[in-house]
């Protein structure tokens, strides 16, 4: 008797699993957090984040041997999310130094209220702020 409740106990777990596993199937819902963190590879895509979360986009920059670096061209809906602070982090040292490597800007983004908003910015030479931009990024921020 013992022996068939061990095996009604594992039959019942296995099926709670499959149920779980199968609820929502096709799905894949994006959580809302308290940081995102993206790259050039979510340049037109979506990303979500909770009231107060911050979202923090990491692209290649070179502003040191090409002059090119990420200007902010807008934020469509400022109430919703807003920019914080940008950095440039240099390229680890090698040895040999390599020359004209491109390091990574880090820019930091707050999201103030729910809504949602497109963050647009693009790499130029800022002394050349009419010239078409070598790259463009988009990503739009979903606040909840």
């Amino acid at each position: 008797m013992k022996g068939l409740k061990t095996i009604a106990a594992i039959v019942l777990g296995l099926i709670l699993v499959a149920g779980v596993a199968c609820d929502g199937a096709g799905e894949s819902p994006t959580p809302t957090a308290n940081e995102v963190n993206v790259d050039e590879s979510y340049d037109g895509s979506e990303a979500e984040l909770a009231v107060g979360g911050q979202l923090i986009v990491t692209l290649a920059s070179n502003p040191g041997s090409t002059g090119f670096s990420w200007n902010l061209s807008a934020i469509s809906e400022a109430g919703v999310i807003q920019y914080v602070s940008d950095e440039y982090i240099a390229p680890e040292q090698t040895d040999p130094p390599m020359v004209g490597a491109p390091g990574d800007e880090v820019w930091t983004f707050e999201a103030l209220a729910a809504g949602s908003a497109t963050i647009s910015m693009k790499y130029i030479q800022p002394w050349m702020p009419d010239a078409e931009p070598a790259e463009t990024f988009d990503i739009t921020v979903i606040v909840e």
